[in-house]
């Protein structure tokens, strides 16, 4: 007979920001002496951290509460993340199932007293909102071992007509850069070789924290840090004001700073980001080309088609940006009316089927020039992280270069050479797909 006796199984969907807060409760629960296991009816405690960014993240949510609740309902369900704070204390009635929401907007303030309370507490604990000021929390990385995110804030203070963030994560809230700094370097005496910055809007660092607290200057510390190879950020909102000279100079300055950045610009139309509020055009075309001043810079963007009233000129005009060829990775969402967002009361509607058929549409064109991209690379020596056998074959490794982040970007097919996992090897890049490379580990007698 199995025991079930303090033992927890945790379950993360969303972002790598949710992603850390998992991997922050399990190493505080890991210290109270509970135990994981991989097999929810093994659980005493089922904790779930969901995400309710869009209404696919919702479903998905929901979905996972249910079936995780069939598969163990003798097991206490614990529900945290996004989902209890966009809907607040109705979800008790909607969803009986669940023992406990658990809402807080960073895991990074929980001490013993908060977990115990996760532990007993049934119905609703509603934790204040913060970011941990002092020494940086121990987290059960989640990740493989040679890879880890960091947060670097919480929240977002822009007001995008789409985007029901602010709500869900609370106002923007920079952590200062020594607890980051502490973070990164316990991190790296544990064998983490790439540190991965995650924020909402990175280029927002810094301006809660008071005057010289920027993005470049918090670059510039971590990217010194002894045995760091590769550091990298996810989110760069596109400020003009904050994509700046000193932040191109930084990424300039240092080999451990990758320079591949995610731009997320949504769109390109004038109408249609000014309906959204975001940057305009012409702002984000000067951001473009600073960026072009960073030595093998390469881009990825998110985009959304389908907001209320996006014609076919507006989406022939996207088509044409993207054909430009500025971006190396590409991801294309479609627009869904979020409760309590400005763009949900939009009048002119999009179908859904045009929605899919313009999302379609795009992610060609990228194909074709992601595909060109990397051709262009046939013949260069890279340095390439190994990850371990190719999913496909054994015989064969597979891995990433620089420019290429976990999970969401394409791989390299390693067709010759031994390396260890986690190592970072040079690679000769001999073959190009739409996504994905081929390559050859470069040896010392090649």
């Amino acid at each position: 007979m199995r025991t079930r006796e303090r033992t927890y199984y945790l379950y993360s969907l969303g972002c790598p920001k949710n992603l850390i807060d998992s991997e922050l409760l399990s190493g505080g629960l890991l210290q109270m002496g509970w135990k994981a296991t991989p097999h929810p009816d093994e659980a005493e405690i089922i904790l779930i951290n969901t995400c309710a960014f869009i209404e696919s993240a919702v479903r998905e949510s929901i979905d996972a509460i249910m079936t995780l609740h069939e598969e163990a309902p003798e097991a206490k369900l614990v529900v945290t993340g996004c989902l209890p704070w966009r809907y607040g204390r109705q979800l008790q009635s909607l969803l009986p199932e669940v023992a406990l929401f658990f809402c807080s907007r960073c895991m990074d303030m929980l001490d013993a007293r908060s977990l115990r309370a996760v532990i007993d507490g049934t119905g609703w604990i509603e934790h204040p909102c913060g970011l941990n000021r002092g020494e940086p929390r121990i987290r059960q990385l989640s990740t493989p071992f040679y890879t880890a995110y960091v947060k670097i804030s919480d929240g977002c203070n822009r007001r995008c007509a789409f985007c029901t963030l602010p709500r869900i994560r609370g106002r923007y809230r920079s952590r200062p850069m020594e607890t980051i700094e502490k973070e990164v370097v316990r991190l790296v005496s544990q064998g983490v070789r790439e540190v991965i910055l995650v924020a909402q809007d990175a280029a927002a660092y810094g301006q809660d924290l008071g005057a010289g607290e920027t993005l470049a200057g918090l670059l510039d510390r971590l990217a010194v840090i002894p045995g760091l190879v590769w550091l990298k950020l996810l989110y760069l909102y596109p400020d003009i004001r904050r994509v700046d000279a000193p932040l191109i100079e930084v990424y300039k300055r240092h080999v451990s700073l990758c320079p591949v950045i995610d731009l997320p610009i949504q769109h390109i139309s004038p109408r249609v980001l000014r309906r959204m509020r975001r940057p305009s055009p012409k702002s984000l075309k000067r951001i473009l080309h600073r960026l072009q001043g960073i030595p093998g810079i390469r881009l990825r963007t998110t985009l959304m088609v389908g907001f209320p009233g996006e014609t076919e000129e507006d989406f022939r005009e996207l088509c044409g940006f993207v054909e430009e060829g500025w971006f190396d990775h590409l991801g294309v969402f479609t627009y869904s009316d979020e409760e309590e967002t400005p763009a949900a009361s939009f009048p002119d509607k999009v179908p859904e089927a045009e929605k899919q058929r313009r999302m379609e549409i795009l992610m060609e064109i990228q194909r074709a020039v992601s595909h060109k991209k990397n051709q262009g690379l046939v013949g260069q020596i890279l340095p390439v992280l190994v990850e371990g056998p190719h999913e496909e074959t054994e015989l064969l490794l597979r891995g990433r270069t620089a420019y290429q982040f976990p999970e969401i970007d394409g791989c390299v097919l390693l067709t010759r050479g031994e390396a260890e996992i986690g190592e970072i090897v040079p690679v000769r890049i001999t073959g190009a797909g739409d996504y994905d490379l081929v390559g050859e580990i470069v040896s010392g007698k090649d």
